[in-house]
């Protein structure tokens, strides 16, 4: 009985994350049947697999009064791996930017690419050092400064940018926030827009899902929340964007956008693939001490 639970819970979780890549209701139940029969499961010591797993009471920051939150010493070595990051959509609720689960940072044998940024082949450190990465690309997106402008994609490709977001339709080039060369048009809205966007380390379940399926957990945008904690991104979008409207002198606030602001929005909201990805390749950061807020060093 035990095994046949275990069995549906990891079919669900391949099938589920299928879907969150785009994928339709076949494809996933095929992806999911195939998962099951995978014999490549990430192979990396149980250590690893557990500090992956579940890091937060292990790894939590010193001063931080929630798993992500606290001061990091960033390193030349973190932001040189920083700027390898590869990254991919998160199709679940309304979707995000995440760290490719496959190659997070452009190579698909993980650990030796951290053995050969951090300088060590203990297992243990390696693994602390993929989740300190998380805490690296959050202030990263908080501290980073990168002006707008046009940029060319380096560790993905235009297509790459298309195909992560293929479950929203035939997306134009503009909808994607890409130019007739490819390249991405960075705008002050996509720069403010990074620095509210919410990053987090996958729940235990997505992290074994992941691991068991021969992935890696990594850092992502939340998908169903990327902006704050609003019921509706377009309320956390707009306020970012300093363009709420005052809220009326009595009854309650109703945050109704127009159809092109709604569309505005939309796009704003799939173009932070291409936008998270030049600023990760490119944005300046010096290294130091930093705390997830600017105002809270």
């Amino acid at each position: 009985m035990f095994e046949r639970a275990k069995f549906m819970v990891t079919f669900i979780g391949a099938y589920r994350r299928s879907r969150s890549d785009g994928g339709g209701h076949e494809a996933a139940l095929q992806a999911a049947t195939d998962n099951m029969f995978r014999s490549n499961r990430v192979n990396v010591p149980d250590a690893v697999y557990e500090t992956w797993s579940d890091p937060r009471d292990e790894l939590a920051l010193d001063g931080g009064d929630w798993f992500g939150d606290g001061s990091l010493q960033i390193t030349d070595a973190h932001l040189g791996l920083l700027r390898q990051a590869r990254l991919t959509w998160d199709g679940a609720e309304r979707g995000a930017p995440m760290l490719d689960p496959d190659r997070p940072y452009g190579r698909s044998d993980l650990l030796a690419q951290l053995a050969e940024v951090f300088g060590t082949g203990d297992a243990d450190e390696l693994g602390r050092r993929h989740v300190e990465m998380y805490f690296v690309l959050a202030r990263a997106l908080r501290h980073a400064t990168l002006a707008p402008g046009r940029y060319a994609l380096t560790n993905v490709a235009p297509a790459d940018v298309r195909s992560a977001l293929r479950g929203y339709g035939e997306l134009s080039a503009e909808d994607l926030g890409l130019d007739a060369d490819g390249q991405v048009n960075l705008t002050e809205d996509h720069l403010k827009l990074l620095r509210g966007i919410e990053i987090r380390w996958p729940s235990e379940y997505e992290c074994r899902g992941r691991l068991d399926a021969g992935c890696y957990p990594a850092a992502a945008a939340d998908p169903k929340r990327p902006y704050g904690d609003f019921t509706f991104i377009e309320v956390d979008m707009a306020r970012i964007l300093g363009e709420l409207p005052p809220a009326p002198a009595s009854g309650p606030a109703i945050f109704e956008p127009s159809a092109d602001l709604a569309l505005r929005l939309q796009r704003l909201h799939w173009q932070m693939l291409g936008a998270m990805q030049v600023f990760l390749e490119q944005a300046a950061l010096a290294p130091g001490t930093y705390g997830l807020y600017p105002d809270h060093p």
